[in-house]
């Protein structure tokens, strides 16, 4: 091996989370256009606002400073500035915040992050409430995320992020079609009006597929701990889970949350 060069499975390694990035910015950006549309009161994500909101409220009053990580065009961020809380947004998609910079409303701010970003920019101890929806799923290292969400939340205060529900059925077939999309090439520019190469362009992207159990794992190591939320009977394709930042000297011992459905 000449000195000074890594060997080639190495260098393929370290270039992956940089692939992993470049492939989650090329979809975000391609869906900025008509993703307002899904949160509008008649689109498939409505529901969803409406019970991302609700679970902010119920952890937070209004008035606390709120990170809403994967922003997206701004509709939760919004939405919980009208509530009283004090949000800042941030996105890794310049195309998304450039949608959501047009109607700033009550948001304390628009940040973008770089594609392959390590650390959050902003202090330690910043946020009351950091809020990822559908955005873990998408990072090469969600243990390495989850840390800095906990830095940046002041101590005892409340992190909710969405994954994937594993047990939902939409889930199990997507299983199936990422190993697919993994064996089949690039798709070639006369696949005309075709689904397929935006469906393997998002299962390529969504690779952090676990069960719940690894998601408390990450978080119990990111200093996180879980509160009990209501119970949910609804089975939905994402699960929401909740977590406190330790409050360190507190010697608070929380109850484990299973997590409600979206």
């Amino acid at each position: 091996m000449t000195a000074g060069r890594l060997p080639a499975a190495v260098r393929e390694d370290a270039a992956e989370p940089d692939r992993q990035a470049g492939e989650v910015l090329r979809l975000f950006d391609a869906k900025a256009a008509g993703w307002a549309a899904k949160y509008a009161p008649d689109g498939p994500l409505a529901a969803r606002l409406v019970h991302l909101s609700a679970a902010v409220a119920r952890h937070a009053r209004a008035g606390r400073r709120v990170l809403d990580m994967g922003c997206g065009t701004g509709e939760l961020a919004r939405a919980l500035a009208a509530a009283g809380f004090q949000v800042t947004g941030c996105d890794v998609s310049p195309q998304m915040l450039l949608r959501a910079a047009r109607d700033r409303g009550r948001c304390a701010g628009w940040v973008r992050l770089e594609p392959d970003w390590r650390t959050l920019p902003f202090a330690s101890a910043a946020f009351d409430v950091v809020v990822a929806s559908s955005v873990l799923e998408y990072v090469a290292d969600p243990r390495a995320v989850l840390g800095e969400c906990a830095r940046v939340l002041r101590p005892g205060g409340v992190m909710l992020y969405t994954v994937p529900d594993l047990r939902h059925p939409v889930r199990w077939a997507e299983w199936w079609a990422q190993r697919l999309a993994t064996w089949t090439g690039e798709p070639s520019g006369e696949s005309g009006r075709s689904p397929w190469p935006r469906y393997r362009a998002y299962l390529r992207a969504s690779r952090q597929r676990h069960r719940v159990r690894w998601w408390l794992a990450a978080s119990g190591w990111a200093g996180l701990r879980p509160v009990a939320g209501p119970a949910d009977g609804a089975r939905s394709a994402l699960r929401l889970l909740a977590f406190r930042r330790a409050d360190e000297g507190s010697g608070e011992s929380l109850a484990c949350d299973t997590g409600t459905g979206l």
